[in-house]
């Protein structure tokens, strides 16, 4: 009889998983439980689809038809309350238990929101499912006042989104200048100025420190956001994009050792023999994962593990940003601060909203930052991935 696979978790990461065992043909008898109805959509597009440049039809990872036309059990609207390691057994909340020989942490994470006064109110939110979606939408049909905090990646694209449905938004950053992992300070600056001209505004070197609130007839909800620069901005919502926190807790009351997150080895082996953690719930040699291209080469390493193929096991590498804000262009790649040694090529035009810069150490191309024009970024990845010289070039 196969062996059975027990995934708890449905998301993104789960989903990569399934199609490599799918290519490898390996012979498991596999359940995935989620806890969201749907079955495995892409949360990358959240964003998109809030400002209106995709639809939900563009979401589907993989539907229903396929985990039949794959013999794999899935159990959606469904949570795991319960890991027995001695008795290798998941227990779910409606009631199933489900025996396996091997299981797969693929619980993700969720948004980190500060323990701060009020931020327990209605309309203070995180930004990472489709039922977010709904209620964000819900509360964009009335306009008025949003607040996200932090200017990252996933910040600036909700931020946009918000704008798109016309609320009036500002970004609360802790940093002096937006997206500042992927970003210098001049071409941080810019991006900041070409989203202040679509009506969006800036509070920078600032963090909230309370939520404040107004009691309406179904409770506290929402009225501003006070910061440490001592400011208080209006808001009618606030959603939290300012890290995530990983979702270990199952795993650490079934005594699964964790740090910021669940442990891992290189082969996303926990210190559980049999039980594995993938994706933004786990931690390989002290670092978390929150993006995608990470996650998505856990899993590839983890189907070769289960399928019994060889494999030197993850190695973390940085991958490429690009905003998905529609009318600007941004790519960047190479791992932030770059070395004070390093040389560059730089081409400005900040007037049009290009900025461009090439990072080297001694031949090699090791950091690009492309705004406003991002021709030749995948030779660009490829350059600074392969570490080839290019003194000649």
């Amino acid at each position: 009889m196969a062996e059975k696979l027990v995934i708890i978790g449905s998301g993104m990461a789960t989903a990569r998983l399934l199609e490599a065992l799918a290519e490898r043909k390996a012979a498991f008898d596999i359940t995935v439980v989620g806890e969201e109805p749907q079955a495995s959509y892409n949360r990358i597009l959240l964003s998109s689809i809030l400002c209106g440049d995709k639809s939900e039809q563009d979401l589907a990872l993989l539907d229903s038809r396929w985990y039949a036309e794959q013999g794999i059990h899935l159990l959606t609207g469904d949570r795991v309350v319960a890991v027995d390691t001695a008795g290798k057994t998941v227990h779910t909340a409606s009631g199933f238990s489900l025996p396996y020989d091997r299981l797969v942490f693929a619980t993700g994470s969720r948004a980190h929101i500060p323990d701060i006064a009020g931020a327990t109110a209605s309309g203070v939110m995180g930004f990472r499912s489709l039922a977010d979606l709904e209620i964000i939408r819900s509360c964009a049909q009335s306009g008025g006042n949003a607040v996200v905090i932090g200017g990252g990646l996933l910040g600036l694209e909700a931020a946009h989104g918000l704008n798109s449905l016309g609320m009036a938004v500002t970004v609360v950053h802790r940093n002096r200048y937006p997206m500042n992992r992927q970003l210098d300070e001049a071409s941080g600056q810019l991006l900041q100025s070409l989203l202040e001209r679509r009506g969006m505004g800036f509070h920078m070197n600032t963090s909230p420190t309370a939520i404040a609130t107004a009691t309406t007839t179904n409770g506290e909800r929402v009225s501003g956001v006070v910061l440490t620069d001592g400011s208080c901005v209006d808001a009618d919502l606030v959603l939290f994009a300012a890290g995530i926190d990983p979702r270990d807790e199952l795993a650490r009351a079934a005594g699964i050792p964790c740090n910021h997150a669940i442990i891992a080895d290189c082969f996303l082996q926990t210190g559980v023999e049999d039980i594995y953690a993938l994706g933004e719930c786990c931690e390989i040699d002290g670092r978390t994962f929150g993006l995608v291209a990470p996650v998505h080469e856990q899993a590839e390493v983890l189907a070769k593990k289960l399928a019994g193929v060889p494999t030197a096991g993850y190695r973390y590498v940085e991958a490429p940003t690009q905003l998905k804000v529609s009318g600007i262009d941004l790519y960047s790649a190479g791992e932030l601060p770059f070395p004070a040694t390093a040389d560059s090529q730089l081409l400005q035009d900040l007037p049009n909203g290009i900025y461009r810069r090439l990072v080297f150490s001694g031949d090699r191309l090791i950091g690009a930052i492309l705004l406003g024009d991002r021709s030749g970024s995948a030779w660009y990845s490829e350059l600074i991935q392969s570490g080839q010289a290019v003194s000649s070039i």
